[in-house]
């Protein structure tokens, strides 16, 4: 039906209300095959889209026997930015990102050297007995902060520790360490020795989270 252009508004309302019931449900037909066609592409380019994502789950399996890290032998895992050391009170891991700039420390076994800092003062962090006592820690490849091996801070231009990560046994024996969770985080200036440990005996951790 065509529309004549120099027609009033209220008679094009008319001849419109004169369309059959054929040409009406021809009208609601085409409506209908627009919408259908219009939520098939939406649904087509969610397919070209999906939602995943390519990024790291932050929770992952230790590829190690627990036993297998013994006092004085930290487990570097440095493609996942995390260490795990066993002292005389359990395991705990540290997240591996410098708390200046983010770049991953480095794991040492002299990490007072140069610092000015004594050595018996490195030996001194953790739980460890005398003869297990050596300076190890972290050192920071990118502007040389130090850390002892409880993670503290002690040298350099890093602010405050870096942070412990939870570490669960699974279910099969291996560790979980969970990125996302955090166990221990200290403020600037915190020395805090932390106290939180995942039992090796009873496959628990202690619950002593800081702060």
């Amino acid at each position: 039906m065509g529309l004549n252009p120099y027609d009033t508004p209220r008679g094009r309302l008319h001849r419109l209300a004169d369309i059959s019931r054929r040409q009406f449900l021809l009208f609601m037909g085409i409506l209908a095959a627009l919408a259908a066609s219009l939520f098939g592409g939406i649904k087509t380019l969610g397919f070209l889209f999906p939602n995943a994502n390519l990024e790291e789950p932050l929770a992952f399996t230790v590829d190690v026997v627990p036993d297998a890290i013994t006092v004085g032998n930290p487990l570097q895992i440095t493609e996942k930015r995390v260490s795990i050391i066993r002292d005389d009170a359990g395991y705990y891991a540290v997240y591996l990102v410098c708390t200046h700039l983010g770049c991953t420390p480095n794991y040492v076994t002299n990490v007072t050297s140069g610092t000015g800092v004594a050595d018996d003062v490195a030996k001194g962090r953790g739980a460890r007995q005398a003869a297990e006592q050596i300076p190890n820690g972290w050192a920071c490849p990118c502007h040389g902060s130090r850390y002892y091996i409880d993670s503290t801070n002690f040298y350099g231009p890093a602010p405050r520790p870096m942070d412990w990560v939870d570490v669960q046994y699974s279910p099969s024996g291996k560790l979980v360490v969970d990125r996302g969770k955090l166990v221990v985080q200290r403020g600037a200036g915190v020395t805090t020795k932390p106290e939180w440990r995942l039992d090796p005996k009873t496959k628990k951790d202690n619950g002593k989270t800081l702060p």
